[in-house]
């Protein structure tokens, strides 16, 4: 009995240090009224590990639209955040500060896309924030925990 209240105090204090939260949100604005046009679906999922967490994101946009901007922007809380950004692979994005905002426009076109990012922030506890905003689009996420973030956000333009 003993050993299973000390194992579980354990994976209890683990989990409190490497703890990680997500607030999701989206918006479909669309001025003309069919919001189908500019968003049609979301979807995200979050994972953690002692080592590393994980967020991956699902967005549909329309092709009709990539002639406006669609901001990536990530914001720290801490005083330090530094990564890349890559499309389909490509890096676009190397950043320093902890402040970034680039137009992810140019780099989509119709079928998928897969934007990452990748980086590391202090301190430890700092919340991070990823969005996306575009026409009709609004998707924000935000984690703490472990100093890293690895995130995913698949691009289904159509």
């Amino acid at each position: 009995m003993a050993l299973i209240v000390s194992v579980g105090a354990a994976v209890a204090q683990n989990f409190s240090q490497n703890s990680q939260s997500s607030f999701v949100h989206s918006e479909s604005n669309s001025e003309s009224g069919d919001d189908m046009n500019s968003f049609s679906s979301f979807s995200s999922q979050q994972s953690s590990s002692n080592s590393s967490s994980y967020q991956q994101s699902t967005l549909s946009l329309s092709a009709e639209n990539l002639n406006q901007p669609h901001i990536l922007s990530i914001n720290s809380s801490g005083n330090q955040l530094n990564g890349e950004i890559t499309v389909n692979g490509r890096a676009i994005k190397r950043f320093t500060n902890n402040k970034v905002e680039i137009d992810l426009s140019p780099y989509l076109s119709v079928g998928e896309q897969k934007v990452q990012i990748s980086a590391r922030y202090a301190p430890v506890g700092s919340a991070v924030n990823v969005q996306v905003s575009g026409p009709g689009t609004n998707v924000i996420q935000q984690t703490n925990g472990d100093g890293v973030l690895n995130s995913t956000i698949n691009l289904s333009v159509h």
